[in-house]
């Protein structure tokens, strides 16, 4: 655990953006608008 763990904090590429879950969050609204704009317009 602690080796996974010292291994995990000098990644540079692990460290948690403070904003991600916010850029994830308008990632999956942008694409559920998309797909229900082409489903109400493929009618």
């Amino acid at each position: 655990m602690l080796v996974t763990r010292n291994r995990f904090s000098r990644n540079p590429y692990f460290h948690f953006h403070p904003l991600h879950s916010l850029y994830a969050l308008i990632t999956v609204l942008v694409l559920l608008g998309l797909l229900s704009w082409f489903a109400v317009t493929a009618r």
